[in-house]
């Protein structure tokens, strides 16, 4: 979510009405599998993520962008070094889990160095480094996922231009067990659900790709996580009767993105984590004047709805200038190379509740 605006424009289109639990029938319902052979590898079992020793993983963590970094380092050198000086900070918060959003531009875009993976051989190295940092740390995972990508379409669905991108990701991190995929940002518009299976059908035919190439290359399959059908990500209702069926859905993980008050809780996210494994792949407090948005005391009741319920769960922002803001913007107005990382109220709460869960 990269402004509240669009939060604001989500809300304005009301709630989904809730989907129950039916139970899945289709080919792709979720089914127990066996642990990678190698040891830091997940995979899925029904409705959990599970390490290699067959055990639940839960991940907790936050959003951090790459080295664009939301727009803030358009005309600044990229700094890989920044990224993971950044890990390192949320880590000493407690963090487990990283979403990494990939940010890139089509060449009429006019923006410095945001090409994307198909044409960006220094970006892809970019990329490795702050993977490989991430795995220095024990027990750390990081989602690569698609933010800002050319490739998808004007409703942030995937096409057939994302399938190649996600191959090529695919190809360079096969070897690499902590990293998972993440297909797109925020599926839009769809508000009544009405092309539900025309998103299904976009995201499954990624997955099917990224199998494909795992498959080709000898390598474990990864975890890969579909977003919401609709209303930027939040609906999971349409999987929770009908899974992703690429390779059976295996080692699939359902994404929703909340940022509702906690009354919309059981039916975004509650309620299709008994089924799926669920991961909330954003949240955070929004403040808009007259809208019923989320609060702080929303996102603090999410957490622990959350680590009630085994769901893993990544904070909106680690970040100065993309609210909701985990950090102070310091950075007076650039892109924050070396700036103090001192939380907001937002980021005081969040590392508050990762100390306590981390310990």
């Amino acid at each position: 979510m990269p402004h509240s605006l669009l939060v604001l424009s989500i809300l304005a289109v009301g709630h989904c009405g809730q989907a129950g639990n039916p139970t899945p029938t289709q080919p792709g319902t979720p089914s127990a599998s066996p642990p990678a052979a190698a040891s830091g590898w997940l995979s899925t079992a029904r409705n959990q993520i599970v390490t290699s020793a067959g055990t639940p993983w839960m991940g907790r963590g936050v959003n951090i962008f790459d080295t664009r970094s939301c727009n803030a380092c358009s005309y600044e050198p990229p700094s890989a070094a920044e990224v993971k000086r950044r890990i390192d900070e949320a880590v000493a918060w407690g963090a487990n889990f990283f979403r990494l959003t990939l940010e890139s531009y089509s060449a009429s875009g006019g923006r410095v160095h945001w090409k994307g993976v198909l044409d960006d051989s220094a970006y892809v190295a970019e990329l490795q480094e702050i993977v490989r940092h991430v795995a220095s740390k024990p027990g750390v995972y990081v989602m690569l996922s698609l933010w800002v990508d050319p490739t998808l379409d004007a409703n942030g669905w995937p096409t057939a231009d994302t399938v190649a991108v996600w191959r090529r990701l695919a190809d360079v991190f096969k070897a690499e067990p902590r990293v998972m995929f993440g297909v797109a940002n925020e599926p839009a518009a769809n508000f009544d659900g009405s092309r539900d299976a025309t998103v299904w059908e976009a995201m499954n035919r990624v997955v099917e790709a990224i199998r494909a190439a795992e498959d080709s290359a000898g390598a474990p399959n990864h975890l890969v996580s579909v977003q919401g059908t609709r209303q930027w990500a939040r609906v999971l209702d349409y999987y929770v009767q009908r899974p992703i069926a690429a390779k059976a859905g295996i080692n699939v993980v359902y994404e929703t993105h909340v940022y509702d008050p906690s009354d919309t809780f059981q039916r975004r996210f509650e309620d299709p984590s008994r089924q799926l494994p669920v991961v909330i792949g954003e949240f955070g407090p929004v403040d808009e004047p007259g809208v019923s948005l989320m609060t702080l005391d929303d996102c603090d009741r999410l957490i622990a709805r959350a680590e009630a319920l085994g769901v893993s769960y990544l904070a909106w922002t680690f970040h100065m200038r993309c609210s909701p803001d985990l950090l102070q913007d310091l950075s007076g107005g650039g892109c924050g190379i070396g700036m103090s990382l001192r939380p907001t109220a937002w980021g005081e709460l969040l590392r508050a509740r990762l100390l306590r869960y981390s310990q």
